[in-house]
C-alpha cells in the first residue's frame, strides 16, 4: 500500500488538475487505484471542467471528493485561494466508490452499495463526503454505525457553498450536486482515527431541563444566559476576553457518564441569547436531559490536544510504518485560528514523519468517539493510514 499527495495553485483548471495529478503520480511511483480530489470553492465555475479532466487523467482509478473553502495536499494547506488537491493510493484490495441520494433500506442494500458485507466489516474504513444542504448527517451516521458498527467512518461536509446546488461532489467521472459520495476501503488498510476538538470546558456540566430543537430554554441551574453570566464571573481576564468571540457549548456524546472531561462533548456554536427569556440558541439539535457545558477555543488548546492525540496513535502503532494521512479540518482552524499556514499538517509530519497528507477544510468533520460516529464542529478529524500486514 502506497500513498502520495500533491496540490496545484494554477488558476487554469485543466492545468491545475494536470499538475496535481502528475506530481502525485510521480511521487506514488505506481498506477493508482484510488484518487481523492478536493477543489477550492473559488473554482466553482470550473467544477465541471475539473471533473471531466480528472476523469480523463485517471481513467482506471476510483475518484471521489468534494469542493471546499480550503484544500490540503502534499502537506500544504491552501485556504481561500484557487487550488486543486489530489491524493493517490495504490491499495492491496480495490476500493469502491458510491453515491447516496437516500439511505439504503436494509443490510443487503448497504452491501450492494458499498461492496462490503455487514458480517465481514472488521477493519473496513468508510470515507464520507457530504453535500451540506441535502443530508441529515446524524441519520446517516446512525444508520451506517448500525450496519457497520466496528468500521471506521471519517470525512467531512463540503464547504464554501451558500445555497443548495452550489457545492460539488466528485464521483468517478461525474460532478454531483447533492447527496453523499463515499469510498469503502477494505482491509488490509487500517485507518487509525484521530479526533481533536481544540476546545476546553469552563464552568460546570449542566442538564437541559427544557428545550426545543436547537433552543435551550432552561437548565437544572436556571436560564442559560444567567448560567453563562455566573460562569464568566469565575474566569480569568484572558478567558473572559476569549469568551466574547470564542464561546461554544459542548453537548454530551455519551449519556449516563458520572464525570465529564476534556473531549467528552460535541462542540456546537452558540448562535445567540434571547434577553427576554434567557434562552440560548445553538448550531445543532439538543434534547431534554442532555448534559452540556460551556467551552472556549484557542490556538494553544487546539495545538496541544492535536499533538497529544496524534502522539497517542503513534505509540499504539508500535513501530508500524505510516503510509500517509487524511486531514479533514474545520474551516475555523487553519490560519484563522493559528495565524500561520500549514500548522496541523506540519504537526502531523513532526510527530509521524514526512508522510503524504491530503484533505480539506469542511463545514463539519466526521469522526468516531467511543466507538460511535459523530459530525463534529471546530474539530479536525484525521485518518492515520497504515497496513495491517506491515
Amino acid at each position: 500500500m502506497t500513498w502520495a499527495s500533491a496540490l496545484s495553485e494554477r488558476i487554469d483548471p485543466r492545468e491545475a488538475a494536470q499538475d496535481a495529478v502528475a506530481a502525485a503520480r510521480d511521487a506514488l511511483g505506481a498506477e493508482p487505484t484510488l484518487a481523492l480530489v478536493f477543489v477550492s470553492s473559488l473554482h466553482a465555475r470550473n467544477y465541471a471542467v475539473l471533473a471531466s479532466e480528472l476523469s480523463a487523467l485517471l481513467p482506471d482509478c476510483v475518484v471521489a471528493g468534494c469542493s471546499a473553502i480550503g484544500v490540503i495536499g502534499g502537506g500544504r494547506e491552501v485556504e481561500r485561494r484557487e487550488a486543486v488537491s489530489v491524493t493517490l493510493a495504490r491499495l492491496a484490495e480495490p476500493p469502491r466508490a458510491f453515491h447516496l441520494e437516500a439511505l439504503p433500506k436494509d443490510d443487503a442494500a448497504w452491501q450492494r452499495v458499498t461492496g462490503i458485507a455487514p458480517a465481514a466489516h472488521d477493519g473496513a474504513t468508510f470515507l464520507l463526503f457530504l453535500d451540506p444542504f441535502s443530508n441529515d448527517a446524524d441519520a446517516l451516521l446512525a444508520r451506517i454505525d448500525a450496519v457497520y458498527p466496528r468500521a471506521v467512518k471519517l470525512g467531512g461536509v463540503a464547504s464554501g457553498a451558500t445555497r443548495a446546488g452550489e457545492a460539488a461532489l466528485f464521483y468517478r467521472g461525474a460532478l454531483l450536486r447533492d447527496g453523499v459520495v463515499g469510498v469503502a476501503l477494505p482491509p488490509p488498510l487500517l485507518a487509525h482515527a484521530v479526533v481533536a476538538q481544540g476546545c476546553r470546558p469552563i464552568g460546570d456540566p449542566m442538564i437541559i431541563t427544557r428545550s426545543r430543537e436547537s433552543v435551550i430554554q432552561e437548565l437544572n441551574v436556571g436560564r442559560p444566559m444567567e448560567a453563562l453570566q455566573r460562569t464568566f464571573k469565575t474566569l480569568a481576564p484572558r478567558d473572559q476576553e476569549l469568551g466574547r468571540h470564542s464561546l461554544y457549548v459542548g453537548i454530551e456524546m455519551r449519556s449516563g457518564a458520572h464525570r465529564y472531561e476534556h473531549g467528552d462533548f460535541l462542540i456546537r456554536e452558540v448562535a445567540g441569547f434571547d434577553p427576554q427569556t434567557g434562552a440560548m440558541a445553538i448550531s445543532g439539535r439538543c434534547q431534554d436531559y442532555q448534559v452540556i457545558q460551556f467551552h472556549l477555543r484557542d490556538a494553544k488548546t487546539a495545538a496541544d490536544e492535536l499533538e497529544r492525540r496524534v502522539t497517542d496513535v503513534s505509540r499504539r502503532l508500535d513501530g508500524r510504518d505510516v503510509s500517509g494521512a487524511l486531514l479533514f479540518s474545520c474551516l475555523g482552524r487553519g490560519q484563522a485560528l493559528y495565524g500561520v499556514a500549514n500548522h496541523d499538517s506540519d504537526l502531523l509530519r513532526r510527530v509521524l514523519g514526512s508522510i503524504p497528507i491530503g484533505g480539506f477544510f469542511g463545514a463539519g468533520e466526521i469522526g468516531p468517539v467511543g466507538g460511535k460516529s459523530f459530525l463534529h464542529g471546530y474539530t479536525c478529524s484525521i485518518a492515520v493510514l497504515s497496513d495491517s500486514e506491515g
